[in-house]
């Protein structure tokens, strides 16, 4: 537990290993139609995009709220800056996958960006 002073107030906060920042590789997805004349969706992973960025669960509220306009999530990723990774997108950390089912910007000033995702396992 470190403790650190502000001005007149202690605050209090706990480093605890995996809390930390972790590196999402975007995949972009790509839509078409194969030669049989199906759909088809693609993830380019060239990892040429790479955010710096926080994952964490989705509290109980976010979850009801997503799963209202059918985009279940399970995890929110907190990012510096301007968005890197568009709805559809894929994010890799290691061997976990997440999609992107939406994207936040707080305020419209690029400061921070809140990615919405579900955890897949089956892919």
């Amino acid at each position: 537990m470190c403790t650190q002073k502000t001005e007149g107030a202690s605050a209090i906060f706990y480093l605890r290993p995996g809390n930390l920042y972790k590196d999402f590789f975007v995949a972009k997805c790509t839509s078409g139609v194969d030669g049989k004349g199906r759909p088809v969706k693609k993830y380019d992973s060239d990892h040429s995009v790479v955010i710096h960025a926080v994952l964490a669960q989705a509290t109980p509220q976010e979850k009801a709220r997503w799963e209202q306009i059918q985009h279940p999530i399970t995890h929110t990723i907190v990012d510096r800056g301007h968005p890197k990774a568009v709805e559809t997108d894929q994010l890799t950390c290691g061997n976990r996958k997440f999609y992107v089912q939406g994207v936040d910007e707080p305020g419209q000033l690029g400061l921070y960006t809140i990615y919405y995702v579900e955890e897949r396992a089956d892919v």
